[in-house]
């Protein structure tokens, strides 16, 4: 049996999920509708998954000793949580993730809180479809605990 290759042409006219080049002009800026609540379960099994065992991510006893008196978030899953919340707006059609950086986490993440993202578009190179982007993670009280760049390839109509 002969497998298809999945393009982009092949989704639905209708889809929404993503944007073209065209539609990402410098300075816009996106408020991404979704949130993620993060449970102590998310946490935990991301932090085994990635191999990171620092006890103020696994060992409540240890964290609670520390300045925040409770276990922190892990930052790789702020940050894919971030990325994800932005895809159906910006990158969910891009061809190629080219590059994440200036990654700073501004503020901890704890079990319960809710992440929201919002981003902006900061420039586009016409020749290769290069977008880049400014993202930022802001829990439920609005404060930002999350900035990053990223770059992707965009395709064309």
């Amino acid at each position: 049996m002969q497998r298809h290759r999945v393009t982009i042409q092949d989704y639905p006219v209708g889809m929404t999920y993503g944007r073209y080049f065209e539609e990402l002009e410098t300075g816009r800026h996106f408020q991404h509708a979704l949130g993620r609540t993060i449970t102590e379960f998310d946490d935990t099994l991301f932090s085994l998954m990635m191999l990171n065992q620092h006890p103020v991510h696994i060992d409540e006893h240890y964290a609670g000793r520390t300045q925040h008196a409770q276990r922190l978030v892990v930052g790789p899953l702020v940050i894919s949580i971030v990325m994800g919340l932005t895809q159906a707006d910006i990158g969910g059609r891009s061809l190629e993730v080219l590059e994440y950086a200036e990654v700073q986490h501004t503020g901890p993440v704890f079990h319960g809180d809710t992440l929201y993202a919002e981003s902006t578009i900061l420039d586009r190179e016409e020749q290769s479809g290069v977008v880049t982007v400014e993202s930022r993670g802001l829990n439920q009280r609005g404060e930002v605990v999350l900035s990053m760049k990223h770059k992707f390839v965009a395709p064309r109509r």
